[in-house]
Formats: C-alpha cells, structure tokens, sequence
C-alpha cells in the first residue's frame, strides 16, 4: 500500500480551505445491484450553450459506502449535469452525504426550472477489499 501527501482544497462558508494528509488508494468492489435517484433542479437558472454553472437541487440522502455516478444519457434538453456536490462540501465515502448541488453545462442556450428532471444518478453499494487507511492531517 503505497501512502502520499496530497492537498485537499474545499470550501468553507465561501472561504477556501487547503489542508495536506496522507493518503492511499484502496479498492472496492462495487454491487451489481443499484438504485437511481433523480437529480432535480431546485431554482430557475438561465444557461448559455456551452456555459459551467453549480445550481441548487432537491436534496438527496446519500448513504454511506455508496458511490454516485450520473448516468450518461442526457435527461434535460437544455443542460447536462457532470457532477454532483455535497452540502457540506469534500466528505469521505465512509460519511453519510447530502447531495444539494449540481455542476451543469449548457447544451443549448434557455432556462432550466425549478423541478425540472435534469439527470439520473446510479447510486451502488460498494464493500472495501481491504482495510482502508482513513486520510491523516500532515
């Protein structure tokens, strides 16, 4: 198992945070039995084609060991969503986690409303193959 000092930078009450820790990679086996949630759009956003935004969406309660990833079908004819965010910002994967942001770009120019079904993320379970070492301030 091979540790390294990386930095992790998140933000904090709209200030930004830098802190180093140990770290290592460890796997996971991920289940083949999943879930989907639906990412849905919790504000009125105006979008240009081609234009990142964060947005607001409906809450999502995110267990832990489980992992998010957006299915890759686009749900939203005028925006599509890369990446989801925590209400509390970086958290581990052994945390429970509320997902309350999407990271969005626009496919055509318009406005995406609040409600509106923007993606669908496959939520697994996974297990840890081995011990995993949990990140240590350096």
């Amino acid at each position: 198992m091979s540790t390294q000092i990386v930095q992790v930078v998140s933000r904090t009450n709209g200030e930004l945070k830098s802190q180093k820790v140990e770290a290592s990679p460890y796997e996971f086996t991920m289940a083949t039995r999943a879930k989907w949630e639906m990412v849905v759009s919790d504000e009125d956003v105006e979008i240009r084609a081609g234009e990142f935004k964060k947005i607001n969406v409906k809450e999502i309660q995110l267990q832990k060991d489980m992992l998010a990833t957006p299915c890759a079908f686009s749900h939203h004819a005028i925006a599509s969503v890369l990446k989801v965010g925590s209400k509390y910002g970086n958290s581990l994967i052994e945390n429970d986690r509320i997902i309350k942001y999407a990271y969005i770009i626009g496919q055509e120019t318009g406005k995406v409303r609040s409600g509106d079904l923007l993606a669908v993320l496959n939520i697994f379970p996974i297990m840890f193959t081995r011990e995993a070492t949990i990140p240590v301030k350096v």
